[in-house]
């Protein structure tokens, strides 16, 4: 278990991150929750003012009598992911980041102005699920606050473990410091369990995007703006699949093509779905009373011409895919294939979320960002989705005591946040720290904008996921077999969240 408690910065250090990070703030648009504007600032007190959007509501200050608020945030770390502190928690290197640096100021404003504690533990060492259950039967709180993904939110939801957020009287979820799409996406018959924003930053290193090496794009004489064309809107399947062609071939000269070779596209089966979720497709929708429903057999041919269209694709010699069963040598295909090729610059695209643009810093060449392409050529907008299993949302363990006390301090935490944390890691880190260059910036803010949430698939109602990442073309008998088992099973969540608290 890595405690991520208080390291000591030099005041110097710190005061300048203030500083130009306030300055910011009042000039420049935010990149996840609006531009700060208006007149309206933190109450009077030991804090310094800060800016807030005229429509938000400022958390009012209040002694909490050094009451410790306890976090825990799952440690997604990997071989690709590196550099992850913590939801809201900071590393206590010396050497720390500027998100590191900045978390530690949001964390001393709101423990000054709140009389309050604020430390927690990153790991990934036990089960939440099993943990967050134990501690609601015995009324022995160790966390909190958990930060972990969608999968085990929605394990908690229906084992009825997790606070209604909505009933938080001192949460305002219209802040624009929250993701507005989550609060309006991830709520099942007006209860919100797990949300996301500028609290958090793994949600954004969870989002499905397209990485391209644009100095093997040079080598290979591709002169196309792809900025250009994600512009004008033609960012689109079917010319991502012709860019593609002729692209893969063999390099190392045995007479075959693997994993060793040059590849047009490094991608895995989940994005399969990522990418029919690409053309404005959902699982799930809900009804005019907040409950969710499948809508996959309200336009079956729709679906099943991306699915056709995509899968050809992906079973193609222009695409690996590093779990697609051709590659069982390896325990972590990931690493050794698709990852692997784009570090060694022979990869010209690369399908996954932006937790990988870390592992891929270090790279000599050049690297850059696109949208997910668009399914239909009609389509009006770009689509993008975050990982069920590497996106981090926040939740309040049920019944915890005094849990209004908790929604104050989660409110100033995530406005701080947006003012401090998100420039620091969006900004400075994502936009001219890993990707460096002003066009892919301007691919991020797209991407960020056009999120959507689908419930399904955090669920897995009747494992229905897995009917879009299986490779081939018996797609329409395999949503068939699942139709009822996923038709019960959005059911019995719907009865376990309208009936919640008579159960655990």
């Amino acid at each position: 278990m890595k405690r991520t408690r208080f390291t000591r910065f030099g005041a110097c250090l710190l005061a300048l991150l203030l500083l130009s990070a306030l300055s910011l703030c009042a000039c420049e648009e935010e990149a996840a929750g609006g531009a700060p504007s208006g007149d309206s600032s933190l109450p009077a007190g030991n804090s310094d003012a800060v800016s807030t959007d005229s429509t938000n509501v400022a958390p009012e200050i209040v002694d909490l009598g050094g009451r410790e608020i306890n976090i825990f945030s799952w440690d997604f770390g990997s071989q690709s992911i590196q550099g992850y502190t913590g939801e809201v928690i900071y590393s206590e290197e010396d050497d720390s980041s500027q998100v590191d640096v900045a978390k530690k100021a949001v964390i001393d404003h709101v423990e000054t102005d709140y009389n309050c504690k604020i430390s927690g533990v990153l790991d990934n060492s036990i089960n939440l699920i099993t943990t967050v259950a134990n501690m609601v039967s015995s009324s022995t709180f160790d966390y909190d606050v958990v930060f972990i993904s969608a999968v085990s939110m929605a394990a908690m939801v229906e084992q009825q473990t997790l606070t209604d957020l909505n009933t938080v009287s001192t949460l305002h979820f219209e802040n624009s410091w929250w993701d507005q799409n989550a609060v309006e996406q991830l709520s099942i018959d007006h209860r919100l369990f797990f949300i996301n924003g500028d609290i958090n930053t793994y949600d954004d290193l969870g989002t499905f995007v397209v990485m391209f090496n644009k100095s093997l794009k040079e080598r290979l004489g591709i002169e196309e703006d792809f900025y250009q064309t994600v512009r004008d809107g033609n960012w689109t399947l079917d010319h991502f699949m012709e860019i593609c062609k002729g692209i893969t071939k063999d390099v190392t000269g045995d007479g075959t093509i693997d994993e060793h070779d040059q590849w047009a596209l490094g991608t895995e089966t989940y994005n399969v779905f990522v990418q029919v979720l690409g053309g404005g497709l959902r699982v799930t929708d809900k009804d005019d009373d907040d409950l969710p429903y499948l809508t996959i057999e309200n336009s079956p041919q729709q679906l099943y011409n991306a699915l056709d269209k995509i899968i050809t694709f992906y079973n193609s010699d222009d695409v690996m895919v590093a779990n697609g069963g051709k590659y069982p040598q390896y325990p972590n295909p990931w690493e050794e294939t698709v990852n692997k090729a784009f570090l060694e610059q022979r990869e010209l695209f690369y399908m996954g979320g932006l937790f990988n643009l870390v592992g891929f810093r270090d790279m000599e060449d050049a690297i850059g960002v696109l949208p997910i392409p668009k399914t239909f050529a009609d389509q009006s907008s770009y689509y993008h989705t975050v990982s069920t299993g590497n996106t981090s949302y926040l939740a309040i363990p049920r019944n915890l005591p005094n849990v209004e006390e908790v929604g104050t301090v989660l409110e100033a935490l995530s406005m701080w946040s947006q003012q401090l944390v998100t420039p620091a890691f969006y900004d400075k880190q994502l936009k001219y720290r890993d990707v460096r260059d002003n066009e892919s910036g301007e691919m991020l803010d797209l991407i960020f904008s056009t999120r959507s949430f689908d419930v399904c698939p955090a669920y897995d109602w009747g494992g229905i996921t897995t009917a879009f990442t299986t490779l081939d073309s018996n797609y329409a008998s395999r949503f068939e077999g699942l139709l009822e088992k996923t038709h019960m099973e959005i059911e019995d969540t719907i009865d376990a969240v309208q009936n919640y608290g008579s159960g655990a």
